[in-house]
């Protein structure tokens, strides 16, 4: 790549910002500015927040659905809004995708692989075709590979017939230095025939646990919806007592509500964490015990936001002001991709 001060990046679907947050880390790191030549998400308190916290390097915005302007037609010649994406969108040096997962994830039984919103991956696969970007990211859950499309070969098919080198690589994003068993489907690409050297480099031999990233906040007395927990259920407080008074971190089965005793493998349900271990993966529902392992190590209470987007590693910069709902607040946290996994692909790419 050649050298400039500026590097251009695009993010789709992106959410709250997560990739791209390890994008501008990695990029000012490096002594460069970034410039977000594009970025779009379809749900207006994530594009909200995007736009706020970003602004200062943001070029362009789509707060919509991007199948209004990009077809999943590979052979036609490109459409009006196709034509102004390619010439807004010259020289993109990393794109970064998280297409919608609910349709592949194993805890949406109602759709699973099967689902209209997995051919918006293909949207991204159009938009690398119409933008050429040097270096390329799709972030996905692992179970997209069995999705009943074929999203994944259908992809890799297209990304080599236009001229780039693809690895397919699950993420385990304790290797990047996060504190949660958070694992994830990734695809790579390059048009420069690198990514043996880049994937090898992206990994860190630095492991943290909870106790690295929360220890600071024991005894934060913050009052905001980021820094207070969910309030919990008379019978949920009375579960929390049972874990510490016990020294447990697994409810038994006759504390649990009925529809969760007996013959389950959700056995994290209704737990609580480790100081001196790593979390389960963050969802949308850190806020609630029944929705996973999220009761706090050393406290009677589930994570707060701000703990929960420690455990995700992002930033303490960045401005929640904005959001005035929790379940807003949890979902885009829950949602976010750890900005780890851009920030070290560029470090690896450009050399660090």
């Amino acid at each position: 790549m050649s050298v400039r001060s500026t590097i251009n990046i695009a993010d789709l679907f992106c959410g709250m910002g997560g990739l791209t947050i390890g994008a501008i880390e990695a990029i000012q790191e490096l002594n460069r500015t970034p410039n977000i030549k594009y970025a779009c998400d379809i749900d207006q308190g994530a594009a909200s927040f995007y736009i706020k916290n970003f602004s200062n390097h943001l070029k362009k915005f789509h707060s919509g659905d991007i199948s209004e302007l990009i077809s999943d037609n590979f052979s036609a010649t490109p459409n009006n809004s196709e034509k102004k994406i390619i010439s807004e969108n010259k020289n993109i040096d990393f794109l970064f995708a998280g297409p919608p997962c609910q349709g592949h994830s194993n805890l949406n039984n109602h759709s699973r692989r099967n689902d209209p919103r997995n051919f918006l991956y293909l949207r991204t696969i159009k938009f690398i075709q119409l933008t050429q970007p040097k270096y390329f990211l799709i972030e996905n859950v692992p179970s997209v590979i069995h999705s009943q499309e074929s999203i994944i070969t259908k992809s890799m098919l297209l990304l080599e017939k236009f001229g780039y080198s693809t690895r397919e690589v699950v993420i385990d994003f304790m290797r990047l230095g996060i504190p949660q068993s958070r694992k994830r489907h990734v695809i790579f690409g390059s048009l420069n025939g690198d990514l043996d050297r880049v994937i090898d480099g992206i990994y860190t031999e630095q492991r943290n646990n909870l106790s690295d990233v929360l220890g600071d906040l024991t005894t934060f007395t913050g009052t905001s919806l980021f820094d207070t927990p969910s309030k919990m259920t008379k019978e949920n407080l009375l579960r929390a007592e049972y874990l510490f008074e016990t020294d447990s971190y697994d409810l038994p089965n006759e504390l649990r509500p009925p529809c969760h005793q007996g013959k389950h493998s959700y056995k994290s349900m209704y737990g609580r964490l480790k100081w001196d271990n790593v979390a389960q993966t963050i969802t949308s529902g850190f806020g609630s015990m029944g929705q996973g392992r999220y009761v706090h190590p050393l406290m009677k209470r589930v994570i707060t936001p701000h703990e929960a987007a420690r455990i995700q590693g992002l930033p303490d910069w960045l401005d929640y002001s904005g959001v005035t709902l929790r379940s807003n607040l949890q979902k885009m946290i829950g949602n976010a991709v750890p900005p780890a996994l851009s920030k070290r692909f560029i470090l690896s790419t450009l050399g660090r």
